[in-house]
């Protein structure tokens, strides 16, 4: 075809201005192999010729991408040919958005393209070419109809579309109201194009020699073919192979004009070849392969499966008749119909489906069981197959896509064998594969791996019992996976090795993975209670006030208070990053679709929150008539949306607050009978003002509960009347029971709503036909739906939440918690994670039965029937009991114990060597909060501080021995624990912000927010000062125990004091504090807290180089300071490195190594003697620190981890009520090594040390 004159598609699509009379969309339709993939592709270079901006996809049915996949392609595709996209790609990275292949396509949507590349004002028209939309799976195909239907006709967005004729496509496309311009392949339609590709293939003499002897052979092929393209492309490939006229007439001859005899003629060439058991095999794995192999892929495979090893890659399309291609080195079939003759039982080339994929599963499973994913001998490195093993091609593959094949392989006495290979799989290798998975830099592999496994298993009960060893292997692996990923996911990703050691250890005891690969192979433990089994709940927030309302974003999650805050934390880690002040209870929330915007609202108050995350900051306030009843943005964030009581709704623009028409979502005949009253016979017909608005922008739809009435539905986007939903039983006129709550499905393919009633009923309807689907009795009176529409989560009024799949209303699990009354429901993004509100109290869940993401949105074929899983039992969370959660710990000396304070008063002491809880002690009143703990060895003394200012100090006597293995011993230490003398006890005059003890124990020091007191047990308080003001912290001398310091961080200056009766040693002015010139010439903040131990002259601190993304060790010799009365200032060091990330919180100085907690939640330590510019030699020999171990996120809940060094080896650590010892997890080192940029880090893999 000539590139000059194109052919009517391209003129179609090119042709005219970009109109509203001109239609966007031009339909290309045909049967199979007509042609309209080579019309796309020369559309595509029509285009391109042309200089037009042209992005194209091809859909194909053995990858089924997803529509995240097909978005992201497009959007690279214009940015790499549009200047002004590329630019606004370039800010969304400087701004620090991410979007990956497993981003939601409903975010990337709204995100990328409504609020960005389509907001463009664009020089020329952008194209899109998309071929085999009907490939498309069906339920993403409705997805993005819709989101085709919602382009403004404003954008200057052409796009080409091929099918075949389907009623399914053009269902959708009628049923979005699509306006198009259709063109249709096949017979008459195609039979020039197919002409003119004859002629470029044959000869002109070739033609006239034909014609001499047998007549037109172009016209006889043309009628043949009979408007079918492939048909003609096949036919060709054959003539080419005859070298005779006779031969031409024979294969002509021979072949008939229905495809399956073309297709049947080339199969018995093949069978009648010596390469028949070959080609068999090769097609085989062609046509099951979840992914297109490669030919180096091919031939193992091959080799692996018949024994036969193929000399060279170019023969598979010779072999195989041309049934396949090759194209960029991997291998397909020539057309989506090969692959259905060839599974269909006409073919005398029959491939069943089921036993093929047993027979890939069980080659798959049998490579992962050998020795390229044997786990590494010892700990210092990962396992790494031998560059000399030609069979490692195959790894990827294989690891990748083993579980697609056993989901797809019907159980029967054939594929009997698979489950024990399978559980040899998860007794040996599984490790390794996890690694492999991880190294990728993406979990979807082992999400994909959970669900097919799901499918194998739920199919495998009929010809294996769920008693079988294997079976039960297999099962809790999978449970153990689903967790694994959402806990471990992270570290796992960024330290894949870490699965040989750090992960099994942290599992709990009960899980597969902890009872294979650690119960007995180390000797480090993780000593504490709650970690037996798997906590459906990952952790769980008290605030001072009741929490209202809340509200999920991709990266962060707030929470409204009673008291008019709102504070705002990290998903990943739970951290609290930011808390904003309302100005009055915080009774509704919301966050934007696309971006970091936050809407808050009281009883009169709206405000929004600009900047996302730690950066929110208020944008405008606004004041309301009546009190907002939900909150809710436009799909693009343009707007915020505000129902009111009175049943108006306003609207803002988000930018500056500036209100817009009001949305119209009452018909008038409600509003104009809202304030009225009937006539007849004095029968009141007021209604009520609305109890509850619920808007769905996605659907257009709002919905409207009054009082004792039937729900109103409210189509606003398209200006249609008000209809209500009569309850079955209800229809009649009958009062209907009053309405709870809402919630929309989000998901256009579902077309559902659930409805809570007062009667106990939960019903489920289509909003478009306002047909009852379905009824359940649960008393629910709070929903939410999961963004993707699978999830309905009901909340009840025994605390109890539900959890259904949406479609059909059927239980997956109960979730129990034994707390308050449920107030509030919202699923985080990515529809695994939920959070509640129950009284004082978040909590955040997530529940093995909800799986990352379902399969609608996969790139594998199954089906997600698996989803539909019987209801799980009760699912009951560890009970955590608020007032004992712990709120101050220190180490007691050089013993092994430390001492715990608690919310409701006690402390407690915990032996570390074993884990166990010794002792309680109530010294403070019950339910007032410990806020300070510290503990002097020499004179074995505790000195506690309160909430209420209470300050108590008592001598008590440790055990001196922590062997206590037998009742009697642990009773005998009881006895000797509970044998204590109280020595002093007062109330300071203020909040007390620190507590210090004297070296000798004989004077003890409160710094409060007015100043500091000295009180001694002998004569009480023996000073009062107002030193400590500004935020001035004190320390005692680490080598001099006469003396304390008192560091004003502010003012850069040091103040040196006598223990004995707080007097100044040095001048009024102090010591000034010298920063390095790295940092003097930059405005920088110290911290407020200096590190040392007793002995150690040298002080030490963290802080961030400014303009820079390394981490500043900052070191202060007192040796320096030989007379504080004459001493003017002192020089502060600074060592900068590189770390792999910063330095999230100082654990403290255990011997000669400062400990400290990285942002990724790692332990790590660095030797003092590289951070000392006086030690030899250490400038240039610092080349590393320690990586030891991480702490799992959900671990680290709340605000900055109390964490304690206690032995050389262990670390004891506080989460909510409990105390974690690490044992003998410092003993994990890795020598990380400092990188001028953290992208050139290498792999990181934890060893055990050995002496």
């Amino acid at each position: 075809m000539d590139a000059n004159h194109p052919p009517h598609p391209v003129k179609a699509i090119t042709s005219g201005p970009s109109k509203e009379t001109t239609p966007r969309f031009l339909w290309l339709n045909g049967p199979p192999g007509s042609g309209k993939s080579v019309a796309s592709g020369h559309v595509i270079r029509y285009l391109e010729s042309v200089n037009l901006d042209c992005a194209h996809f091809f859909f194909k049915s053995n990858e089924k991408p997803s529509l995240t996949q097909f978005l992201l392609s497009m959007a690279l595709q214009m940015a790499e040919s549009n200047f002004q996209i590329r630019h606004t790609f370039l800010a969304m990275m400087e701004e620090g958005e991410t979007i990956d292949s497993h981003s939601d396509h409903v975010m990337v949507w709204n995100n990328i393209f409504l609020g960005r590349i389509f907001k463009m004002t664009q020089s020329q028209p952008q194209y899109w070419v998309i071929d085999a939309l009907d490939e498309c799976p069906s339920r993403l195909l409705a997805t993005l109809m819709s989101m085709f239907s919602r382009i403004e006709p404003t954008v200057p967005l052409r796009i080409f579309i091929t099918s075949r004729p389907s009623g399914h496509v053009e269902r959708l496309l009628n049923q979005e109201r699509i306006m198009r311009a259709e063109l249709h392949t096949g017979q008459a339609e195609s039979l020039k194009d197919i002409d003119a590709f004859v002629r470029s293939r044959l000869s002109p003499n070739i033609i006239q020699d034909f014609k001499e002897e047998e007549g037109d052979l172009v016209a006889e092929i043309i009628e043949k073919s009979n408007g079918i393209f492939l048909w003609a492309s096949l036919i060709m490939t054959r003539l080419d192979e005859a070298h005779s006229i006779e031969a031409m007439r024979k294969t002509l001859d021979q072949v008939p004009s229905e495809m399956s005899g073309m297709y049947s003629g080339i199969l018995e060439s093949i069978m009648d070849s010596p390469n028949a058991e070959l080609a068999h095999c090769v097609l085989k794995w062609v046509v099951c392969a979840r992914q297109p192999l490669t030919t180096d892929e091919l031939r193992e495979v091959v080799r692996l499966d018949i024994n036969q090893t193929l000399r060279t890659s170019d023969r598979f399309a010779q072999i195989c008749g041309n049934l396949i291609t090759v194209d960029n080195d991997l291998v397909q079939v020539m057309h989506q119909t090969v692959k259905e003759f060839l599974t269909g039982e006409q073919s005398d080339y029959y491939i069943p489906r089921s036993w093929s994929h047993a027979r890939i599963a069980e080659l798959c499973l049998q490579h992962l069981n050998g020795r390229n994913f044997s786990p590494p001998r010892t700990r210092r490195a990962p396992a790494v197959p031998s560059k000399t093993d030609n069979n490692a091609v195959f790894d990827d593959y294989a690891s990748t896509n083993f579980s697609y094949h056993l989901a797809h392989c019907s159980p029967s006495e054939s594929t009997l064998e698979l489950l024990p290979l399978l559980g040899t799989f998860f007794s040996s290798n599984v490790l390794t594969w996890i690694e492999r998975v991880a190294k990728t830099g993406r979990l979807s592999p082992l999400t994909r791996t959970i669900q097919n496994l799901k499918v194998y298993l739920d199919r495998q009960v009929a010809t294996s019992s769920p008693l079988d060893s294997d079976y039960q292997l297999a099962s809790r692996f999978v449970d153990d996976l689903v967790r694994l990923s959402a806990i471990h996911g992270p570290n796992l990703v960024n330290t894949p090795s870490s699965i040989y050691s750090l992960v099994p250890l942290l599992c709990p005891k009960s899980s597969i993975i902890h009872w294979k690969f650690a119960r007995e192979q180390f000797r480090q433990k993780v000593l504490c209670t709650f970690n037996n089994d798997w906590d459906e709940r990952l952790s769980s927030f008290s605030f001072p006030s009741r929490a209202l309302s809340i509200a999920c974003a991709d990266q962060f999650f707030a929470v409204g208070l009673g008291d008019g805050s709102i504070r705002v934390y990290r998903q990943s880690t739970f951290e609290l990053v930011n808390s904003l002040q309302h100005g009055e209870p915080v009774r509704r929330l919301a966050s934007g679709n696309i971006t970091g915007v936050l809407v808050s609202a009281g009883l009169r108050t709206v405000r929004v929150w600009g900047g996302g995350g730690a950066k929110h900051a208020l944008l405008w306030s606004a004041t309301v008539p009546e009190q907002p009843l939900s909150l809710l943005f436009s799909l693009d964030d343009s707007k915020v949306y505000v129902p009111l009581r009175n049943g108006e709704v306003y609207a803002y623009r988000v930018k500056n607050g500036v209100r817009l028409d009001e949305l119209a979502i009452l018909g008038e005949d409600l509003s104009s009978s809202s304030d009225s009253d009937s006539d007849g016979g004095g029968h009141m017909q007021k209604r009520t003002m609305p109890m509850l608005i619920r808007i769905s922008p996605m659907l257009g739809i709002a919905a409207i509960a009054h009082r004792s009435s039937h729900l109103q539905l409210s189509y606003y986007e398209s200006g249609e009347r008000v209809e209500a939903f009569e309850k079955e039983g209800y229809e009649d006129g009958w009062i209907p029971p009053q309405v709870l709550d809402v919630a929309f499905n989000e998901n256009p393919e579902q077309n559902l709503m659930a409805v809570a009633y007062q009667d106990g009923d939960l019903v489920t309807l289509d909003p478009w036909t306002l047909q009852q689907k379905q009824t359940y009795h649960l008393n629910a009176h709070t929903l939410a739906a999961s963004p993707d529409g699978h999830t309905l989560a009901a909340g009840d009024s025994e605390c109890v939440i539900s959890l259904f799949a949406f479609d059909g209303l059927r239980l997956l699990c109960r979730i129990e918690s034994l707390e308050e009354r449920i107030m509030g429901i919202v699923f985080a993004g990515n529809s695994r994670r939920l959070f509640d509100l129950r009284g004082n109290t978040c909590n955040v869940w997530e529940p093995a039965v909800l799986i990352k993401k379902n399969l609608t949105d996969d790139s594998s074929s199954e089906e997600a029937d698996d989803y539909l899983m019987p209801a799980s039992s009760l699912v009951c969370t560890r009970t955590f009991e608020g007032s004992k959660a712990i709120t101050a710990m220190t180490r007691a000396g050089e013993s092994n114990y430390v001492f715990c304070g608690r919310e409701e008063g006690s402390i407690t002491v915990h032996d570390v060597s074993s884990g166990r809880m010794c002792a309680e002690f109530q010294y403070h009143a019950r339910m007032v909060d410990i806020r300070h703990l510290e503990w002097n060895a020499q004179g074995k003394v505790l000195f506690s501080v309160d909430a209420s200012r209470r300050c108590i100090a008592t001598r008590l006597t440790l055990p001196t021995s922590t062997a206590a293995t037998t009742a009697v011993q642990k009773q005998q230490q009881q006895l000797q624990l509970q044998q204590f003398e109280p020595i002093l006890d007062f109330r300071a005059t203020d909040t007390v912000l620190q507590a210090l003890i004297s070296p000798d124990a004989s004077t003890f020091l409160v710094s409060t927010q007015s100043g500091e007191e000295l009180h001694s047990p002998s004569s009480g308080c023996i000073a009062q000062s107002t030193h400590s003001q500004n935020k001035a912290r004190w320390l005692s001398h680490p080598t001099d125990p006469t003396r304390l310091l008192l560091f004003d961080n502010e003012s850069e200056v040091l103040h040196v004091f006598n223990w004995k009766d707080l007097s100044r040693e040095t001048p009024a002015r102090g010591i000034t504090i010298d920063l390095p010139p790295e940092l003097a010439s930059t405005p920088v903040t110290l911290s407020d807290e200096w590190h040392s131990r007793p002995g150690l002259g040298t002080l030490l601190q963290t802080i961030a180089m400014p303009h820079s993304s390394r981490t500043g060790f900052l070191t202060l010799d007192l040796s320096a300071i030989d007379d504080p009365a004459t001493a003017t200032s002192v020089q502060v060091a600074c060592t900068a490195r590189q770390l792999v990330s910063h330095v999230k919180s100082v654990l403290g100085i255990h011997r000669s190594s400062l400990f400290f907690l990285s942002g990724r939640g790692w332990v790590c330590s660095i030797s003092l003697k590289s951070l000392n510019p006086n030690s030899a030699g250490s400038s240039s020999k610092a080349g590393y620190y320690i990586r030891h171990f991480f702490i799992p996120s959900v671990w680290q809940t709340g605000g900055e981890p109390i964490a304690r060094v206690v032995c050389k080896t262990s670390v004891a650590m506080v989460y909510r009520d409990e105390v974690v010892v690490l044992q003998g997890f410092l003993e994990f080192e890795h020598k990380a090594v400092f990188e001028e940029e953290e992208s050139k880090m290498r792999a990181l893999v934890p060893v055990i040390k050995t002496s």
